[in-house]
């Protein structure tokens, strides 16, 4: 992977939408140059997937929260199924090291929707719950 490849990356990253022909001039490249440098870069997995970023407060998702979880018995598997149940709520699910087994981005609509949540959660798991102020980057 060499410099022009980071940068169709990080021009990717910032817009997964823009064209072959304005991520060519951005990069001082043809549009077909272009395409065949991300068919490699999706073919070598390095380009996984494509997807969007949404706007969680116009959602109504007003609550964003990490949770860190830790569970004292060796199977997690009744854990991963409730987590698994609730993925309207989970943004996204880590495996962690450290003191905790799990963190989890989560955002609810409401305190009391985090509250039902969390009241389930502990059925598996304790937690510790660390509320986002703002987002800055």
């Amino acid at each position: 992977m060499d410099n022009i490849d980071q940068r169709i990356l990080k021009e990717l990253n910032r817009n997964c939408r823009i064209t072959k022909t304005e991520l060519a001039k951005i990069v001082n490249m043809t549009p077909p140059a272009v395409n065949t440098r991300i068919e490699q870069l999706e073919a070598e997995g390095i380009i996984k997937r494509y997807t969007i970023e949404v706007d969680l407060d116009k959602m109504g998702y007003t609550h964003q929260v990490f949770i860190e979880t830790q569970m004292e018995y060796y199977s997690h598997e009744k854990y991963l199924q409730f987590i698994h149940s609730q993925r309207n709520f989970i943004r996204h699910h880590y495996k962690i090291s450290g003191e905790m087994n799990y963190m989890i981005h989560g955002a609810f609509r409401s305190n009391n929707e985090l509250n039902t949540f969390l009241e389930k959660l502990n059925k598996y798991a304790n937690c510790k719950v660390l509320d986002v102020i703002s987002e800055l980057i």
